[in-house]
């Protein structure tokens, strides 16, 4: 009976010891996907880094713009519905005074005379 129970605790003991092992062997391989997961990320960040330095020795010059004029089909001849003489870009020559500024300025009550409370002669607008 000494005998049974000595075996069966060191299998016990033999199986936590192999438990153990696995979970080291498990962290190892976490740590070296995290790594890789890591050296990955530090490489683009390194790619980012060249590419936005390239950008700042971008010239305005050697950009260029290029525009796409689609046409839009709306399924019918929009001209037929105009009248003669349409032009879309008349007065589109607009100025400053075509505009007419209207400021309206709200008269804020407080209930009781300000000037008492200020300094004679006190000009809120002086510089």
């Amino acid at each position: 009976m000494k005998n049974i129970k000595i075996l069966s605790a060191v299998v016990i003991v033999a199986v936590t010891f192999m438990s153990f092992n696995g979970i080291e062997k498990n962290k190892e391989t976490e740590k070296a996907e995290i790594t890789a997961i890591f050296d990955d990320c530090v490489i683009d960040l390194e790619a980012q880094l060249e590419a936005s330095l390239k950008m700042d020795q971008l010239n305005a010059n050697d950009i260029q713009v290029v525009e796409i004029n689609e046409e839009i089909d709306l399924g019918f001849d929009a001209f037929e519905y105009l009248p003669i003489g349409f032009n879309a870009f008349a007065g589109t020559d607009i100025s400053t005074q075509d505009f007419e500024i209207f400021e309206n300025e709200e008269i804020v009550e407080l209930g009781f005379d300000s000037a008492a409370y200020l300094p004679n002669e006190f000009n809120a607008y002086a510089l």
